[in-house]
């Protein structure tokens, strides 16, 4: 019974202390509203990737811009030439397609404010260089990936990391056309 004594006389105390207000409680205090979530701020250094598809272009749409009947063209080459502030060449990279047709290449960590205009999009342009497929060797036009070269395309994929920002811009999709396609009739 001595065993049970104290456990008695903390209950008793407890029931004491909850009708000590008489009957009346404290309202327990609202937890701390939530964190708002602050972005990092951007750095001024930027790793630019680029991504994109190359394509070789059915012979039903030969000398037009459509993809339509379009297969992927594994291991075709492409350059990505980027230009300063002062539109001279500052980087230039070769990527080479995978089996599906996809490229993805890293250009390296640059500020900002050394691309032309200060903006890679702006700055940075896609053409098509090989195709290993001596059937679709002929580059086309479609996306401006033969004079000009195609712009990069800001589709959202970003993150920090390391202390600079990461892209992942889009080019695309590029084409070669087959060198000799059959006679319509």
């Amino acid at each position: 019974m001595a065993t049970f004594l104290p456990i008695a006389i903390l209950v008793s105390l407890l029931a004491v202390g909850a009708t000590a207000n008489n009957g009346y409680t404290t309202p327990t205090p609202s937890p701390p509203p939530p964190q708002q979530y602050t972005p990092p701020a951007h750095s001024d250094k930027l790793l630019v990737r680029v991504e994109g598809m190359v394509y070789c272009q059915s012979c039903a749409y030969r000398n037009t811009h459509s993809l339509d009947g379009a297969v992927p063209l594994p291991k075709a080459e492409v350059s990505i030439t980027c230009h300063d502030t002062k539109n001279r060449v500052m980087e230039c990279k070769r990527a080479i397609a995978d089996e599906s047709g996809y490229f993805l290449t890293e250009l390296g960590v640059t500020k900002v404010s050394d691309f032309f205009m200060g903006d890679p999009r702006k700055a940075c342009h896609v053409r098509l260089q090989a195709s290993p497929d001596f059937k679709c060797n002929n580059p086309t036009n479609i996306n401006s990936s033969d004079i000009e070269g195609a712009p990069l395309r800001d589709e959202d994929k970003r993150w920090t990391d390391q202390g600079y920002d990461n892209v992942v811009y889009a080019a695309g999709p590029l084409a070669f056309r087959p060198a000799i396609c059959p006679l319509k009739h």
